[in-house]
This record gives C-alpha cells, structure tokens and sequence, in this order.
C-alpha cells in the first residue's frame, strides 16, 4: 500500500519557484510515496487542467522524477465552484468536459485515478446516470479510472454509500467506481465495513481524515485485512493540514508495520 497526501499549487507572485515544489520537497523530506494533485477554480488559484502546457506537464514529471515521488490522483475540487453555477446536473455537460480535461492530464502525468463528484447540484437519479456513464467513458478513453467520494455523493439526496454502489453497478464500467473517504463515526460507516461494501467497485485511492483528533476510528487490524482483499494495489491519501502530515504518516507506518 502506498501513501499519499493531498497538494494544490503555490503559485509566488514574481517568483519562478515551480508552485508544486514544496509539496515535492516536504512530501519527500516526510517519506511519503507520492501526491494527490488538487485542481482549482477560485480565486487567485485558477488552475484548470486546460490551462495547462506541455512545459507545464514536463516540468511536474521532472519533479516526480527528481525526487523519486508519483503523483497518484488528482482531485477535481473546481465541481464546488462550478456547482454554484450549475446547481442542476443538467447544466453539467460541461462539467463532464473539465472532468476529462483532469483526465487526460492525469494520464500525461502518470496517475491512475481521478477523485470527482457534482458537489452541490442536484438532479434526478436518471440525470444522475447519464453523466455517470460519460464520465465513465472519458476513463474508458483515458485509460484513467473516476472515483465518486462517498461522502460528496450524499449531498446528491439519492441516500449513502449503498445507493453509490448500486449507481455504480447501474454505470457498470471498471472505470468508475467508489471512492472513500474514512470519517466514521462522524459519518459513514467503520473503514472496513465500508471497503467490504464497495468491494470491487473501489477505485484505487481512498481519502483519510487525520489520525490524531479523536474524530476518526479505525479498526487497522480488520480494515487491512478487508483493504488486502479490495484495496491490495491502493494508495492510502491524507487529507489533512500539512503541519499535521508528519504524526499523521508516522501513526499510520506504525498501523502498517503491525497489520499490513
């Protein structure tokens, strides 16, 4: 199982400092095996796939080649901005474009996973599908597998994980599926009766909250023998504060060392 965490670019007025540099660089100095890119849309961090060049893509692989780091996933994080728009899914036509945008710069950048979801807007279970199923073939085209976070989904109205699965069942593609996020008992399920859910339907990136609050409860000697099962090729990706990666990854090498 390998191990990220989540980074955005920081771009520096007058300076020519890459903007993902220092995730490279902390991510490194930490141990971690790679990061999960997020792509924005507000302001001051308008930073669409589409924008990006051919320099650009080169120089991210440069870095992940210097400092011996992947870039796993990208989150499509703009869908909150674009669903203040778009409150409705059939305005999301071309939502589904800039989700393939994220797709096919996370090929050139060599990641396997795209994290999505249509944040806020709401539809119908049938609307709801059919962008499922063009998201689902923009992954068959890319080759890029697209993860709905089972969290995000419960905005939509259409019930929890369960009515994910049988979404998911319903696009019936390999290139979309679930994507958790572990946040019980503050919601959800224990991590491990969520993987045995999901089973096969599970993307290869999942989310975790932070390890150290309290707010968060896992069971790791029963939810890694449900992840070896349905997650055995995974990467597990914190989604925390950078100052609190350190005491975050070191629990979770312990955890690993132990059960994995």
């Amino acid at each position: 199982m390998k191990i990220s965490i989540r980074a955005s670019l920081r771009p520096v007025r007058g300076s020519d400092v890459h903007p993902l540099k220092w995730a490279f660089e902390e991510g490194k100095k930490l141990g971690f095996d790679g990061l999960e890119l997020c792509m924005q849309a507000g302001a001051g961090t308008f930073d669409l796939a589409g924008s990006w060049t051919q320099e650009s893509v080169a120089s991210v692989k440069a870095l992940c080649e210097q400092d011996k780091m992947s870039i796993y996933s990208l989150s499509s994080d703009w869908a909150w901005t674009y669903a203040s728009f778009f409150p409705r899914l059939k305005g999301w036509g071309r939502g589904v474009e800039l989700i393939a945008d994220d797709a096919k710069l996370a090929k050139e950048l060599g990641a396997h996973t795209i994290l999505m979801h249509f944040a806020t807007s709401k539809g119908s279970w049938e609307d709801c599908k059919g962008l499922l199923k063009d998201v689902a073939m923009v992954g068959e085209d890319t080759g890029v597998a697209l993860g709905y976070e089972a969290n995000i989904w419960e905005r939509l109205g259409f019930g929890g994980l369960d009515s994910l699965c049988r979404m998911t069942d319903e696009v019936g593609s390999s290139y979309f599926g679930v994507y958790l996020h572990n946040a019980y008992p503050r919601a959800g399920l224990p991590l491990h009766e969520e993987v045995v859910k999901a089973g096969k339907r599970l993307v290869k990136v999942m989310h975790s909250s932070s390890l150290l609050s309290g707010r968060v409860e896992i069971d790791f000697e029963t939810a890694f023998a449900a992840m070896k099962t349905y997650f055995s090729e995974g990467v597990y990706t914190f989604e925390v504060p950078w100052e609190e990666a350190e005491e975050n990854k070191k629990l979770l090498d312990e955890m690993i060392a132990r059960y994995w």
